[in-house]
C-alpha cells in the first residue's frame, strides 16, 4: 500500500472507533507513558494538542515536568513551552497551537509524536507534510516515542530516506 492509501485507511478506522474506546485507550497510553522510566527521568516533554480523534495526552500536563507543544512557523516546526495562561489558536491546518512562548526545541528530552500508523520497524506515517521528520533531523530529542491506538500498528510501512525512525512506540 502507498502512504496515501494507508492514511485514508487509518482515517476511516479512527472515524469508526467509538469515542469511549478512544478515550479509554488515551488514558491507557498516558498510564504507560507515566510508567516509562525514560519519561520519569525526563525534564522537558513535547506533546501535541489532539486533533479530531487523535490520542489525547493532555492529561500529562498535570505532571511535574516542563511541557511544550508544536507550532508551525515560517521556518518549520518549533516547540513552545506550555504555560496554562497562554491560549491555543487553531491553525490553517486545523491544529491547536500555542499562541506564543519560549522555543524549547533543543531542550526536549522526551517527545511524543502523533501518527496515523507506525510499523514494527519504527517508521511512522503522519499527515504528509513532513514537519516532524524535518524537526527530528535537526533537533533530535533523547527519546522519540510514537503514540497510537492499537489499530494503527502495522507490520511494515513504506518509507523514504528522509523519514525519521522512532526510538519506540506506545499503543493503547
Amino acid at each position: 500500500m502507498m502512504k496515501n492509501e494507508i492514511r485514508k485507511l487509518m482515517f476511516e478506522k479512527r472515524n469508526q472507533a467509538s469515542l469511549d474506546d478512544l478515550k479509554q485507550s488515551s488514558f491507557d497510553i498516558i498510564n504507560q507513558i507515566q510508567n516509562d522510566l525514560n519519561y520519569q527521568q525526563s525534564k522537558v516533554v513535547a506533546i501535541f494538542y489532539p486533533m479530531e480523534k487523535e490520542v489525547n495526552l493532555l492529561g500529562l500536563v498535570k505532571d511535574s515536568k516542563t511541557f511544550c507543544f508544536p507550532k508551525v512557523t515560517k521556518e518549520g516546526l518549533h516547540f513552545f513551552k506550555y504555560d496554562p495562561n497562554h491560549t491555543f489558536v487553531k491553525s490553517n491546518f486545523g491544529v491547536m497551537e500555542p499562541e506564543g512562548g519560549v522555543i524549547m526545541d533543543d531542550l526536549i528530552d522526551y517527545m511524543c509524536t502523533p501518527a496515523l500508523a507506525i510499523s514494527n520497524e519504527l517508521y511512522r506515517i503522519g499527515y504528509g507534510k513532513g514537519y516532524y521528520d524535518q524537526f527530528l533531523s535537526k533537533h533530535r530529542p533523547k527519546h522519540v516515542v510514537g503514540v497510537i491506538f492499537k489499530f494503527q500498528e502495522l507490520e511494515e510501512l513504506p518509507y523514504d530516506s528522509f523519514d525519521q525512525k522512532l526510538d519506540y512506540y506506545i499503543k493503547g
